[in-house]
């Protein structure tokens, strides 16, 4: 349902509507729907940073972890409840993957995770940071097989058939793979300016970005993110 083009004009009347008379319930359904799914023994800064950039803003989406259990506990111990079964991620606008170098293949291992979806990258955009690449790999989601990961995993996605392209961003149309946490920064990025567009990219990065190095990390971001859809095919390979 989400991403159609009738039901984003819809959307766009909704904020219309919204704007004019001031409905909640108007402006509720013209946001955007991004979904992070997540599961036990999740990498902590994989998600959180995530969740931490993309939740500040509540104007345009609604962000919500999802998993296949009510709670998740982190790598480090942390255990959070979440929003909703990841199923619930069929229906969103965006997917994004954390990862976690034991959660990942407990996850895989698990049935009822990779059961739950019916992702569509013709309508969605989907991505994952980290080891969050085997999800999309086993999902049938990588065309054609490139991706990055954590720089500790490149051999075992490697393993898989997956030609690693070593970089921190590749970006295949509505699919994208990150390598490295902080690469999370990254693909947040292509995400909204994918979305949205290179200004409220701009304005969703710019409160995470360290004083007085602004500009410096805007051109890192943008050289970043050409980078990656440009070299998309003819990138770097581990081997």
């Amino acid at each position: 349902m989400y991403g159609d083009r009738w039901f984003d004009k819809l959307r766009i009347l909704a904020r219309i509507i919204a704007a004019f008379c001031g409905c909640d319930v108007a402006w509720e359904f013209a946001l955007k729907n991004i979904a992070l799914v997540s599961f036990d023994q999740f990498t902590d800064i994989d998600l959180f940073l995530m969740w931490d950039i993309l939740g500040r803003n509540k104007q345009d989406w609604h962000v919500r972890i999802l998993a296949t259990t009510p709670t998740v506990t982190s790598a480090h111990g942390l255990s959070i409840p979440v929003h909703g079964h990841v199923s619930q991620a069929n229906h969103a606008d965006a997917v994004l993957f954390a990862s976690g170098k034991q959660g990942i293949p407990a996850a895989l291992a698990n049935p009822e995770f990779l059961t739950s979806f019916q992702l569509d990258s013709s309508r969605q955009y989907i991505g994952s940071i980290c080891a969050g690449a085997f999800v999309l790999q086993r999902l049938g989601l990588l065309s054609p097989l490139q991706a990055t990961t954590h720089p500790e995993a490149q051999m075992a996605l490697l393993a898989t058939g997956v030609e690693v392209i070593d970089k921190p961003l590749v970006c295949q149309a509505k699919v994208a793979t990150a390598g490295g946490c902080l690469a999370a920064v990254y693909l947040v990025g292509w995400l909204i300016e994918s979305m949205f567009g290179v200004q409220k990219r701009h304005e969703t990065l710019r409160p995470v970005l360290p004083a007085g190095q602004h500009a410096l990390y805007e051109s890192l971001i943008t050289q970043t993110m050409k980078e990656a859809t440009f070299n998309a095919g003819v990138g770097q390979s581990v081997l």
